[in-house]
């Protein structure tokens, strides 16, 4: 079948800047599998037939199901019995938009949009609307949810939506290039986020650190990143955004999208934070060329912080206990097991160099650590001693001894604040 295939690409910055059109890799051209289908950990021809058999992978088992039933006209006749939610009538065509990395997405008429997760990964996208207090609080967001699908146990097989329009890689790369859109895109993710708070749950930090352990062991880095967590890092249900599920006009408007693949099979699924959430999507539009010094980071994390409450911003995107750094290793983490198991040679390299970094930036975290524990211990050095003076009396009767010990109070104080000074200045920035 002669299919639209897209997915947006990986490139660095210097391939992206070059005139000179390069071939397509031969791996590129030999490599007929659809960008859903994770070639690089099985070895097995992509046969829709038996994907409910499941598919050994070193990563564990992935399950799907027979999606090339959907994409006949024919198959909509007759509702299935695990259908739930709106059924589409009198369906005349079935027409194949793109093939994504998660996702077909398909056009019934001119009807519904349909996406068909050949791959299952989770209830995620169904769940926003069939729990119906999460139901209740995004219909009156900027979102477009589902009104009807299909799941067994694995999960979502697919969703249905309101017709809407669907935006090609170039025209998402483009909007990537704009300061105004990205801050837009920030706002939209914000309102979301902001939206979702009344369903937060509380800080599972050590949960998130079993996460990234997970994900190094299996990916077998060498790498090691732990961080504490403040308790306004929160968890918030799970709003899955990729950059073919924005929808660029007037407003950015958001389409959930499936828990991705290498996270479901590297580990647990969990209520992640809103700032996890923006590091990830970060990072993806950072490997596929969106940011520069003429449209900075700042613009994507400034609309963000307009929508979001102040202690999930400012200070605390920076601070030493968990901050946005640590969610950008594990958006990176990930991005490296999508690379491996999509077979993306120049994505994985990407983020090699950057894991390269890791331990660079640790380094200065701990230093920033050591300074800022401390001005912490100074300053309860000089609360005593201050209480000790006025306790005994000394200050009043000006002995010598009582002068001695106002000046090495005094000198406590000034240290406590060259350090925490030291440390504000140099704590790595978030953007």
């Amino acid at each position: 079948m002669d299919e639209p295939v897209w997915e947006i690409p990986v490139h660095s910055p210097k391939r992206a800047q070059s005139k000179k059109p390069k071939e397509s890799s031969p791996q590129v051209k030999d490599d007929v599998s659809p960008p859903w289908y994770p070639s690089g950990l099985t070895s097995e021809a992509l046969d829709p037939s038996n994907l409910e058999l499941g598919r050994r992978t070193p990563w564990g088992r992935i399950w799907g199901w027979n999606y090339s039933e959907a994409l006949d006209a024919s198959w909509w006749q007759n509702s299935p019995d695990s259908w739930w939610g709106v059924w589409p009538k009198n369906v005349g065509s079935v027409r194949i938009v793109a093939h994504t990395q998660n996702k077909i997405i398909v056009a019934l008429g001119e009807d519904f949009i349909v996406h068909i997760y050949p791959l299952q990964t989770g209830s995620d996208v169904s769940t926003l609307v069939r729990y119906r207090p999460w139901g209740e609080i995004l219909k009156d967001e900027r979102v477009i949810l589902p009104i009807g699908g299909l799941q067994n146990e694995n999960g979502d097989q697919l969703c249905m939506f309101p017709y809407h329009e669907i935006h090609t890689p170039q025209e998402a790369a483009k909007n990537l290039q704009s300061r105004n859109e990205l801050h837009a895109l920030g706002s939209a993710v914000g309102r979301l986020h902001s939206a979702l708070k009344q369903e937060a749950t509380p800080n599972t930090e050590w949960r998130w650190n079993a996460r990234l352990k997970a994900i190094e062991g299996t990916l077998k880095t060498t790498t090691l990143w732990r961080a504490p967590h403040t308790k306004h890092v929160q968890g918030l249900p799970p709003f899955h955004i990729g950059l073919d599920g924005i929808h660029w006009g007037e407003d950015v408007t958001l389409v959930p999208q499936p828990r991705p693949l290498v996270d479901h099979l590297l580990c647990e699924n969990e209520r992640m934070p809103p700032i996890a959430t923006l590091a990830h999507l970060e990072q993806t539009i950072a490997l596929r060329g969106g940011f520069s010094d003429s449209v900075p980071r700042a613009s994507f994390y400034a609309g963000w912080e307009a929508k979001t409450p102040p202690t999930w911003g400012g200070r605390f995107l920076r601070n030493l206990k968990g901050g946005v750094w640590i969610w950008r290793y594990e958006a990176i983490l990930l991005e490296l097991a999508r690379a491996r198991a999509f077979k993306q040679p120049e994505a994985e390299s990407m983020c090699m160099g950057w894991l390269n970094d890791v331990s660079r930036i640790q380094a200065k975290l701990g230093v920033l650590r050591m300074t800022n524990l401390g001005a912490k211990t100074s300053l309860m050095l000089f609360l005593l001693s201050l209480g000790t003076i006025f306790f005994t009396g000394e200050p009043s009767t000006g002995s010598s001894g009582g002068i001695g010990r106002m000046v090495l109070a005094t000198l406590v104080l000034l240290l406590a604040v060259g350090l925490y000074r030291y440390t504000d200045r140099n704590i790595p920035e978030p953007y």
